[in-house]
């Protein structure tokens, strides 16, 4: 395959000239040497021997400035923490949310370390509202759907990397193809509501935002390794430090396994990132942030029939075990911060990646139970419904893949008085860039060949390219949000204003001659929230606001060059809510929703492949609640106790309508199709794909800080999913194929135990995931995927 050098060269170019820029635009200017305002917060990481805080939802101010970062280790009085520039939408200090007019969670280090949590998807379970519905079970590529949306590839979700974004193409295909480690998060942040308007495009669900370990004020270093079934294999390594004016921090992972979908099926990952801080000035603050990661896998996407999922579902095997995927990502991003006065600060963002994706897959041949074929050979996904059995045709196709993305984003956070009443002003603007080479490479005469062969042509061409497509988006966004303080009340109005164009080249379509093909759209997005806090650590809140998600370049522009009327996801969402602390040791947290869609898209077929599509589901409207409690138990009946606590937490999310509205068509027609099943279907009413009605996530813990060997802690949990449609015609009875019916609820029970060892600074842990050992299924797009098999893993970790 040719890369394309001169594109790297070109864009290279641009990345350095926008840095001149950046240290242009930050130069030093004079100012008073006012100090800076406390609305302004900065966080630090707690030492081990704090006591953990019993809220739910950790809360701060969003911040677009400085955010401070110190080592696991008390510093000496005299050692000062860098200065960080970081883009947080919730941030750390106990009162993050006051003011945040929209509902939220920080999950924490504390969380993801104790519980060493296996993938993304475990980890967002325990947020209130968001859905993960697993796929390979090392969340690679994880589908995250919130409060009821379609969870597909997380295209409803804005998903950044220490406040920028990382997904393939942000606004043309913002597909969950690529996922960072969780091993090297130090906190998630989630914020729903209208608070996401100063983020996007996605500003329809939610927004992720993965913040990654800092340099420590001292010079710090950690070593992890641990191991278990499906011959799995973890090593971590991580040091950093300040010195002088500069810190740095260089962070490895690599692991290999089976697959836990199919245990004959290896993947192997590698992931390594270095990051340099350097305060230039009292003022002025840089970060540099630059990461490799690599993903060597035979993962597929064919799943199982009804019939294989009965014969071979407990053992996890599958037939297609030629499949190859191979991901490289280069990813940077600098970011600079520049205090102008003491009101006004800015933070500008630099960020892109270059990404290659190659995946190769073997054609599929669905049979009846006798082995004769049923349909044609499939290059994409689907399977007649009929389809007894699915087994590896003699073809096979590759789908390769260039994305390059780079994007610029100045925000500016100013503090101010207007007619006496107090005032903080969030706004900014940010340019991106993205373009991705599409080819479909076909063997038609062998299903083992070379990893890109292509071999054979296509009906009456010369050619045995099935796709070859360059597309690319140029994108604009202006920002703001206005914070005003009216005594226990706070208003918060603010906007976004979305410029998208699309163009494509079909390098295929009019006999090789190409067609070209164009589109843009502008979208006003306006929000407003109210919170009020009547008395201290509770807060009532409120938020309205205009969602977006675009569409994808190749939903909005047909391989003709037509354009497509799909138009951008638009949707209103509403939030009432409270949340703060009744007692020391009692957070909770309650939010009522309803969001109203216009025109809402979803899955028609599967992800990736010829032939997979999106199709509007019209108008459709999602309503439900929202509980979080944490309890100390031991704090409650004893008083404070600084060294040991026993923990209960609970989280609930009531997904009470999540459904199709007005005269809506199947879209489920021709071989997907049941014999005698009618080809029109009306699916008003009906419930949304992969929309269950509730989620639970509930745990009890146990923490003793005094422990002579060191510090030790347990947890037991238990997360829990209920029934969900497969299609939009909420089939119940499976077909054949696996591809429809219904996905039936399940409940996993996981546990980690964790002792730290003083003499040596050593933590050892065990921890088991699925200990039940439930076979369950967890998704029928592409047949059936089975969901995590027990999991048991033991392994230590030593700080240095």
């Amino acid at each position: 395959m040719n890369r394309s050098f001169l594109k790297l060269r070109i864009r290279t170019n641009i990345i350095i000239f926008g840095l001149s820029l950046m240290v242009a635009f930050t130069s030093p200017l004079p100012v008073s040497a006012e100090e800076p305002s406390p609305q302004q917060t900065t966080t630090t990481e707690k030492a081990p021997s704090q006591k953990p805080s019993t809220e739910n939802e950790v809360q701060d101010t969003p911040s677009t400035t400085t955010t401070e970062e110190s080592s696991v280790e008390q510093t000496s009085a005299d050692s000062k923490p860098l200065k960080i520039p970081l883009t947080e939408i919730i941030g750390t200090s106990p009162t993050a949310l006051d003011h945040i007019p929209g509902s939220g969670k920080v999950i924490t280090s504390e969380s993801i370390q104790n519980n060493h949590r296996f993938t993304i998807n475990e980890a967002l379970r325990e947020v209130p509202g968001v859905h993960v519905r697993d796929e390979d079970g090392l969340g690679i590529r994880p589908n995250i759907g919130i409060r009821g949306l379609d969870p597909t590839r997380s295209r409803k979700v804005h998903i950044m990397e220490d406040g920028v974004p990382i997904m393939l193409m942000p606004y043309a295909d913002p597909s969950s193809y690529y996922f960072p480690p969780i091993f090297r998060f130090d906190r998630i942040e989630v914020l729903k509501g209208s608070g996401q308007l100063l983020y996007g495009p996605q500003t329809i669900g939610g927004v992720i935002n993965l913040i990654t370990r800092m340099p420590p004020t001292t010079p710090e270093g950690h070593f992890q390794v641990w191991g278990g079934n499906l011959n799995y294999l973890n090593t971590h390594f991580d040091y950093g430090g300040t010195w002088g004016k500069g810190g740095y921090l260089v962070d490895y992972t690599h692991y290999q396994t089976d697959t836990p979908r199919f245990t004959n099926i290896r993947a192997r990952v590698d992931d390594l990132t270095f990051k340099t801080v350097q305060e230039l000035s009292d003022r002025t603050q840089i970060l540099a942030k630059f990461n490799y990661y690599r993903e060597n896998s035979g993962i597929g996407y064919q799943g199982l029939t009804q019939a294989d999922w009965a014969i071979r579902g407990e053992d996890r095997q599958t037939l297609f075990t030629n499949d190859r995927f191979e991901f490289l990502r280069l990813g940077y991003h600098v970011a600079v911060n520049h205090m102008f006065t003491a009101n006004l600060t800015s933070t500008i963002n630099l960020f892109g990646h270059y990404i290659q994706r190659d995946w190769s897959r073997q054609a599929q041949q669905g049979v009846d139970a006798n082995g004769a074929p049923v349909g044609g050979v499939q290059l994409g996904n689907t399977l007649p419904a009929t389809a007894f059995s699915v087994i590896p045709a003699n073809q096979r196709f590759t789908n390769e893949r260039e994305y390059w993305v780079w994007g610029v984003e100045p925000r500016f956070h100013y503090l101010h008085s207007l007619l006496g009443i107090k005032g903080e002003a969030d706004f900014g603007a940010r340019y991106m860039f993205e373009q991705s080479d599409r080819k479909q490479l076909r063997n038609l005469l062998s299903g083992t060949g070379a990893f890109s062969s292509c071999v054979g042509t296509i009906g009456t061409t010369n050619t045995c390219l099935g796709e070859n497509n360059l597309r690319t988006t140029n994108a604009y966004a202006f920002f703001a949000q206005e914070r005003l303080f009216f005594g226990p009340f706070t208003v918060t109005p603010g906007f976004r204003v979305e410029h998208i164009s699309y163009d494509q080249t079909n390098r295929l379509a009019n006999n090789g001659q190409g067609v070209y093909g164009k589109t843009n759209f502008t979208e006003v997005l306006p929000g407003v929230g109210v919170t009020y806090s009547p008395f201290k650590n509770n807060t009532f809140f409120f938020g309205a606001h205009r969602g977006m998600a675009p569409p994808q370049i190749s939903d909005a522009i047909t391989g003709t060059g037509q354009v497509v009327d799909l138009g951008p996801e638009l949707n209103w969402t509403y939030e009432l809510g409270v949340r703060g602390n009744l007692a020391p040791w009692f957070g909770y947290s309650i939010t009522g929703y309803q969001i109203d869609f216009s025109n809402q898209i979803i899955s028609q077929s599967v992800a990736g492949g010829i032939g997979a599509t999106l199709t509007s589901a019209g108008k459709t409207q999602h309503r439900g609640a929202e509980v979080a409690a944490q309890m100390d138990i031991l704090d409650a009946v004893t008083g404070r106790n600084d060294d040991e606590d026993v923990t209960l937490d609970f989280n609930y999310t009531w997904v009470a309508q999540a459904d199709f509205r007005g005269a809506r068509n199947s879209s489920i027609t021709g071989a997907a199709l049941l014999p005698g099943e009618p080809a029109i279907f009306n699916t008003s009413g009906n419930r949304l794909p992969y929309s269950p009605e509730h989620l639970i996530s509930a745990g009890i813990g146990y923490a003793n800080r005094a422990f002579n060997l060191g510090p030790f802690n347990a947890r037991v949990e238990t997360q829990c999913v209920s029934d969900q449609f497969s299609d939009d015609r909420n089939t119940v009875i499976p077909t054949p194929s696996g591809q429809r019916g219904i996905v039936r609820g399940w409940c996993m029970l996981n546990a980690s135990v964790n002792q730290h060892v003083k003499k040596i600074n050593t933590t050892f842990f065990f921890t088991g995931k699925n200990m039940l050992g439930q076979d369950v299924i967890m998704d029928r797009t592409r047949g059936i995927y089975p969901g995590l098999p027990a999991l048991w893993q033991a392994g230590a970790r030593w700080t240095f």
